[in-house]
C-alpha cells in the first residue's frame, strides 16, 4: 500500500483551462506530439491465427464484427510492421488481397487499429 501511495504522490496532475467553452490541457513541450483519436470505421483487424484484415467496419452488425470492402494483408517487407499500414504514405508497400465482406465472432479479434489517413 505504501508503494502505491508514494507513486500517487509523485504523479503530477495535468493542468487544464477552459476558454469560451473549450477545455485545453497542458502539454509537455518535450514530449512527442500526441494526435487525438479520430472516430473512423476504417480499421485493421488482427484476428486469431495471425490473420490481418483491412476494411470498413459495418456498425449495423452488432453481434459480430463485419468488415466491408475488406482486404487480407498478405505480406510486407518494409520493416514498419502492421502499424505502417495505417499511414497513406506506406500503403503501397503492403500486398493486399481483396476478400469483399468478412465477418468475425467478437472472440476471434486480438486487436483493432484505426486507419485515419488513406
Amino acid at each position: 500500500m505504501s508503494h502505491i501511495k508514494l507513486k500517487e504522490k509523485n504523479m503530477t496532475k495535468q493542468e487544464t483551462i477552459t476558454l469560451n467553452g473549450k477545455t485545453y490541457i497542458e502539454v509537455d513541450p518535450n514530449a512527442k506530439v500526441i494526435k487525438p483519436a479520430i472516430k473512423t470505421d476504417h480499421v485493421i483487424i488482427i484476428a486469431q491465427r495471425g490473420w490481418i484484415f483491412e476494411g470498413y467496419r459495418n456498425k449495423a452488425v452488432k453481434d459480430n464484427i463485419q468488415l466491408l470492402n475488406a482486404n487480407v494483408v498478405r505480406k510486407w517487407s518494409n520493416g514498419r510492421g502492421i502499424g505502417g499500414l495505417t499511414k497513406e504514405d506506406y500503403k503501397s508497400e503492403y500486398t493486399l488481397d481483396s476478400v469483399g465482406t468478412i465477418t468475425f465472432p467478437n472472440e476471434a479479434i486480438i486487436a483493432q487499429l484505426d486507419i485515419n489517413e488513406w
